[in-house]
């Protein structure tokens, strides 16, 4: 194994060590986390779509469920199992779209494991989670007729995706959705940036489930990337000493 390799392992287990230790310390240091605004409209807008019996949508992006690109995406999985709960007592449970066939399968798996667990094993609907088109801009080209007919009201982009994020959330926009969005490319966050009502801006698309209160692992995450970036700064320091000393 290379050395870089090494050095990535090491990385992944500190890190996984670290959310273990907090998320088994949550119950005596909680985490408290700071304020985003577009997470605390988000919640508000649910609860409005949920009792004006209205459709809460979530795209997972275009990107593919394996590589780096799933990164987004998965985190929106985590966060698409709260929203179900949430919108379990609406007539219009959550729907979710993507561009992978294969994330296409998780979000239905998750909508079904997730009503089960709330016994309202009644709500799943295959068509729920739905392959809108296999490339990035037929997947956009699907999107206004689904906003249309199922009578969406939250426009939520949590996933991979590139210059056609800027379509998805421009069609949210038109029609009045409320729209909060969030990529993983730099420059599709410029994009959203300009365009969503609510963008989210570098990280924060990776902490959607700790601010839906997903779970304490979620949250623990936090707490561990906060902490492996203090230990690099920390490093970076005594590097830099230990050059100027010798």
């Amino acid at each position: 194994m290379s050395a870089e390799g090494l050095q990535g392992l090491l990385a992944l287990g500190a890190f996984l060590a670290l959310t273990i230790g907090f998320a088994a310390l949550n119950s005596r240091w909680p985490i408290k986390l700071r304020h985003i605004s577009a997470f605390e409209a988000l919640n508000k807008a649910i609860e409005r779509a949920v009792e004006g019996g209205e459709r809460v949508h979530l795209s997972l992006g275009t990107g593919s469920v394996v590589g780096s690109e799933s990164a987004p995406a998965l985190a929106g999985l985590a966060a698409l199992s709260r929203i179900a709960r949430a919108t379990s007592m609406s007539d219009r449970p959550v729907v979710v779209s993507t561009g992978d066939g294969a994330m296409a399968i998780l979000a239905r798996d998750t909508l079904r494991t997730t009503y089960d667990e709330v016994n309202a094993s009644e709500l799943y609907e295959p068509t729920a989670g739905r392959l809108l088109g296999p490339t990035p801009f037929s997947y956009a080209a699907g999107l206004p007729s689904m906003l249309r007919d199922e009578q969406v009201s939250v426009h939520m982009l949590n996933g991979s995706f590139g210059y056609e994020a800027g379509l998805a959330a421009d069609f949210g926009e038109r029609a009045h959705n409320f729209v909060i969005a969030g990529s993983d490319d730099v420059q599709s966050q410029a994009l959203l940036y300009a365009v969503a009502q609510e963008p989210l801006i570098g990280e924060e698309v990776f902490a959607t489930p700790a601010y839906l209160d997903a779970g304490a692992v979620h949250k623990a995450s936090l707490r561990a990337q906060d902490a492996i970036r203090f230990i690099i700064l920390a490093l970076i320091v005594l590097g830099v000493v230990i050059e100027t000393i010798t």
